[in-house]
């Protein structure tokens, strides 16, 4: 299953998804790009090869800590927040390479590069998109890829504490409830954007109207994510995932969330499905 996929070659289902930028560009221009590819990450250069991967993910785990408490994204190298080393793969190699890489990582992207220099990316959207007009992955249901949720948030759980579940389970998003009801969630991206509306990009001050350690859930809540029920169709969820741009698909039933599928799901997918042949 699948082998028409992961035996391409990866320039073959490569795409253009993210945004690719000097390592020394601010981090409030490196996310202003990001924002203009509706995209959650950019690759990042030195002399046009290959450096690091700057995610919303690093920026939430390194803003608000005492080190950039007082600095502005204007004043700070994106490189400052970027993953390094970064795995890549080939034009030539076969797009499994990529999938194997994300598996033993949990990565939802890998950079495509020939010498160092970057030809393009295989991330969540690119293998979204395939997923979606791939006829096997119709046949598959949406409990059998999903991950569960370990933990659960309310209205009034303060966002620092969500970023703090986030990291301790390895979370994209965390599903408010209230009074046993779904409501919505707070993940990466939520976070992200009162990280940055807090500091203020143009001053050398933070913003202070709220200070980060009381804004709650409440104040970042995404109420109408992309929603499967268990037994939607895998293709149906990366549809989804494509429709509203958005890094998750919660899976309820009943009501109640009960899981999450996101890009990773997807490749260890077709990983899994390349395994089984």
């Amino acid at each position: 299953m699948f082998e028409n996929i992961v035996l391409k070659r990866s320039s073959e289902i490569m795409g253009d998804s993210a945004p690719v930028l000097d390592k020394d560009l601010s981090l409030s221009h490196a996310l202003d790009e990001m924002e203009k590819y509706k995209t959650d990450r950019a690759v990042l250069t030195e002399k046009k090869n290959v450096r690091g991967i700057l995610t919303l993910r690093d920026v939430i785990f390194k803003l608000g800590t005492v080190r950039t408490k007082q600095a502005t994204p204007s004043g700070m190298h994106a490189s400052s927040f970027m993953s390094e080393p970064v795995r890549t793969v080939s034009t030539g190699d076969v797009a499994l390479q990529a999938f194997k890489l994300m598996d033993a990582g949990s990565f939802t992207s890998v950079p495509v590069a020939d010498n160092g220099e970057v030809k393009g990316i295989i991330s969540r959207w690119e293998i979204a998109r395939i997923l979606a007009e791939t006829p096997e992955a119709a046949d598959i249901r949406a409990r059998d890829i999903m991950r569960t949720f370990p933990v659960s948030a309310n209205l009034q759980t303060r966002i620092l504490h969500i970023r703090q579940l986030l990291f301790q389970y390895d979370l994209s998003v965390v599903p408010i409830m209230e009074d046993g009801e779904f409501l919505g969630v707070v993940g990466v991206d939520e976070i992200a954007l009162v990280f940055i509306k807090y500091y203020e990009l143009s001053r050398g001050e933070p913003k202070r109207i709220t200070p980060l350690k009381y804004v709650i859930a409440g104040d970042a809540i995404r109420l109408r994510p992309p929603k499967i029920d268990p037994d939607g169709s895998v293709a149906e969820a990366a549809d989804k995932m494509l429709k509203y741009r958005y890094r998750a698909v919660v899976v309820v039933d009943k009501g109640k969330p009960v899981g999450y599928i996101t890009g990773l799901e997807l490749a260890r997918l077709l990983l899994r499905g390349s395994e089984q042949a």
